[in-house]
């Protein structure tokens, strides 16, 4: 099956979400609550940085097509000049370019090698930043186009450069969205 084949599939937009990936369709693991968690504030956290001025934007599952393949990153986030709109200001469904940002999060289910595949392949085609996240094993590996693979455990910090320049997390604060809530005690 060709890319252009598999984009005309009419159950690509339907869960579990389907990717096209080196020829073969391969389904999307579903996540379960950690990834959940994380895939929830991470957005939020990004947004509430770039969004003041204008910078760009986060997507959750945002398929980005690129190079050959067609994927789904549990989040993206894109620069204003690569969020193409049309003649109203509305974005344009379709996005035929590698996120600025490339995040991969981890589920029980889910293979790290294929998550740190997606993530080689867009930081070599055009994607400047990629995260990938393990709530299992309390880590965070960065990668960045042309330079090693680096890996953070909770004491390390994050940071945007160049997507997102001066924008830091700490690894220990990105953990901690998977904590449930605790509610205070009725009466207090």
């Amino acid at each position: 099956m060709s890319l252009e084949e598999f984009l005309h599939l009419p159950e690509i937009d339907e869960k579990p979400y389907l990717e096209f990936i080196d020829g073969k369709v391969e389904a999307k693991v579903s996540p379960q609550k950690k990834h959940s968690l994380i895939a929830t504030r991470l957005p939020r956290c990004l947004d509430d940085y770039a969004m003041p001025t204008g910078l760009g934007c986060s997507f959750v599952e945002l398929r980005c097509t690129f190079a050959g393949r067609s994927i789904i990153p549990d989040v993206a986030f894109l620069l204003r000049e690569h969020i193409a709109v049309d003649a109203n200001g509305e974005a344009v469904n379709e996005t035929l370019i590698p996120p600025d940002l490339h995040v991969e999060i981890i589920s029980p289910d889910q293979s790290p090698r294929k998550a740190r595949e997606k993530l080689r392949h867009s930081t070599r085609n055009g994607c400047a930043l990629g995260w990938l996240i393990h709530p299992e094993r309390r880590t965070v590996e960065v990668y960045r186009a042309g330079r090693s693979i680096k890996r953070f455990v909770e004491d390390g910090m994050l940071d945007g450069d160049p997507v997102l320049p001066g924008f830091r997390l700490a690894v220990s604060e990105l953990l901690s969205w998977t904590k449930p809530f605790v509610l205070p005690p009725p009466g207090d």
